[in-house]
This record gives structure tokens, C-alpha cells and sequence, in this order.
């Protein structure tokens, strides 16, 4: 059985009322705050991708977390989504998983590979597919969150988690991972750098271990720390918290 290869205008979920559309999660460059130059912000994002993305240290830990259920639909939103997603889809074979990449490639190439292993489970998409086909109410169940909150300003967070709860079930579960408070040396790099094209006040809540707090303003609840692990030139912590 072919997988289904999410296009605009072809997408399998529902819309929503036209007043209640929203940004998924983030945008390409957050409204909030303009990356100086296109060519630095690739740069530091292969820098986040050969650093954290594939490191097993909070990976790991993050797929045990998700504990995916038979008939569960999953959303994986953020950086690597579409690789991340496909190793979930071949893994839980009962369990649907929809990705949300920044990368056209990465999506493409995941689609390929994804038709060549006839997962019928799996769906990939950029940001910009997903803003132009916005998912319905309740669509998902659970949702991993991956180092899309580290470069938003407090009011684009707070607005993008909202619209992450929307989006799920009332019980559904959010897994976020993203770059923590320093606690040794060499683990602020990545939180300089992430200033430097976004700003500070991107970057205060993530300085002081404060950025889990915007889950709770955006009405998720039992908001807390399932784990913190160090990677190399940063510190990612993981957080749970639910949809009541």
C-alpha cells in the first residue's frame, strides 16, 4: 500500500473555520524577529543539525516517551521531523505520523524512501504546506515538539503552542525538546549563537531554564521535566505536558 504524499491543497486532514486558522508551531523566519542573513541562518541551522539533531542522548528518551498506541495520530513538528517520523512509522506500523519539516529536501527524500519501504502510515510536509492546509481541531493525539520554541519571541511561543493545543485532542500528550538552561561550560554556545539571529528575548527563557512556562500560558497542563541531557555545545531538556 502506497503512501500517500501530503501536498497543498491534497491534504488529508480537515480545515478549520477560516477564523480560527493559525501558523503551525513556527515559521521559516519568525514574524517576530528577522534572521540577519539567509546564508548565516542555513549555516547555523546544519550546525544544529550535525549537534543535537541525532544525538541518542535525548533522542532516546523522547521515543520512549511517546509510547505510541495502536490508531494513534502523531504529529512530529520541527527540525529532522521527516526522518525522525519515518524511523517511528516503520517502527509502529498501528500507529499513523504526520512530519512538519523546515526542509523541502529532507521531506522529499524521506517521501522516497518512505514509498520504497511501503509505509502507509507515514505523511511528511513542509511549514509552508502546513500554513497554506492548517489541520483541523482535535486532529492529533500526541505531538513532538523539537527545537521549534528556541528561536521565538515570548508572544510567537505562547501563540504557536496555542495553536499546537488546537490542533490536538482534549487528553492528547506534547513531548517538547529543546535547548535548556547552561549548567556547564561550552553549553551556552548554541544559546549565543541562537541570540545572535533571533535576539534575547528568544533566548531569556532558555537562559533560565523558564521556557517550559509558556506550555502552561498556552493552556497545556501537568506540565514537567521528564529529562535534561548535555550535547557538547548545549544542554536540551524534555518536557510533557497535556491537553485537558
Amino acid at each position: 500500500m502506497g503512501m500517500l504524499k501530503m501536498q497543498a491543497g491534497k491534504c488529508a486532514t480537515s480545515v478549520s473555520d477560516a477564523e480560527s486558522r493559525a501558523d503551525l508551531i513556527h515559521t521559516e523566519v519568525p514574524a517576530s524577529r528577522r534572521v540577519r542573513s539567509r546564508w548565516l541562518s542555513s549555516a547555523f541551522r546544519m550546525l544544529v543539525d550535525a549537534c543535537l539533531l541525532d544525538d541518542p542522548k535525548w533522542y532516546a528518551p523522547l521515543a520512549k516517551a511517546l509510547a505510541p498506541r495502536p490508531g494513534e495520530r502523531i504529529l512530529d513538528c520541527g527540525p529532522g521531523s521527516a526522518l525522525r517520523a519515518l524511523y517511528c512509522a516503520d517502527r509502529f506500523p498501528d500507529s499513523q505520523f504526520v512530519a512538519v519539516e523546515f526542509n523541502r529536501r529532507r521531506v522529499t527524500k524521506a517521501f522516497k524512501r518512505a514509498s520504497s519501504m511501503n509505509l502507509s502510515n507515514y505523511k511528511a510536509m513542509t511549514f509552508e504546506d502546513a500554513r497554506r492546509t492548517p489541520f483541523g481541531a482535535a486532529y492529533f493525539d500526541k505531538a513532538m515538539l523539537v527545537l521549534n520554541l528556541h528561536g521565538l519571541g515570548p508572544e510567537d511561543k505562547t501563540k504557536n503552542l496555542r495553536e499546537l493545543r488546537r490542533i490536538l485532542r482534549r487528553g492528547g500528550i506534547v513531548l517538547a525538546a529543546d535547548i535548556d538552561q547552561p549548567k556547564a561550560s561550552r553549553e551556552d554556545v548554541i544559546l549565543r549563537l541562537t541570540q545572535l539571529f533571533y535576539g534575547a528575548e528568544a533566548t531569556k527563557s532558555h537562559t533560565s531554564g523558564m521556557w517550559p512556562k509558556y506550555l502552561t500560558e498556552a493552556g497545556f497542563t501537568g506540565v514537567r521535566r521528564l529529562s535534561e541531557h548535555p550535547i557538547w555545545i548545549g544542554r536540551m531538556a524534555l518536557i510533557r505536558s497535556r491537553k485537558q
